[in-house]
């Protein structure tokens, strides 16, 4: 039976290297849970920017716009849960923003739909 021996120097240079993986893999997790709260609030905004221009058109229809961003978010976002939400509406257009921090990290996002009025155009052109 042969027996290996392994030098100190290989033991000491891999407990410097190997803390160096860990924290690298621990970045790029923060990173990728980052990235992902981004596009999950960058995508409520705008469905909630949208909703909010095609409200005004309902007449009968009345939206708690703060609260349908609240439900497409609830649950899905992993590093960014803290989220500020401000809805603006206008004559013209409904803007929804959005802020969102952990530590370092912040996300701004900022949505706006235009208020169109089909019907009133149709009935100009006639």
């Amino acid at each position: 039976m042969e027996c290996k021996y392994v030098k100190g120097s290989s033991v000491i240079e891999m407990s410097y290297i190997i803390p160096l993986f860990l924290w690298m893999f621990v970045m790029i997790m923060h990173a990728v849970f980052y990235y992902h709260d981004k596009a999950v609030i960058n995508g409520a905004a705008a469905e909630t920017a949208v909703l909010g221009s095609q409200a005004v058109r309902r007449q009968t229809a009345d939206y708690d716009l703060e609260g349908f961003f609240r439900q497409r978010t609830d649950g899905k976002l992993i590093f960014l849960t803290d989220t500020d939400v401000a809805v603006e509406k206008t004559e013209d257009q409904v803007t929804v923003s959005v802020s969102a921090s952990k530590s370092l990290m912040k996300v701004n996002v900022s949505h706006t739909s235009l208020i169109v009025k089909p019907e009133e155009r149709i009935r100009w052109m006639e």
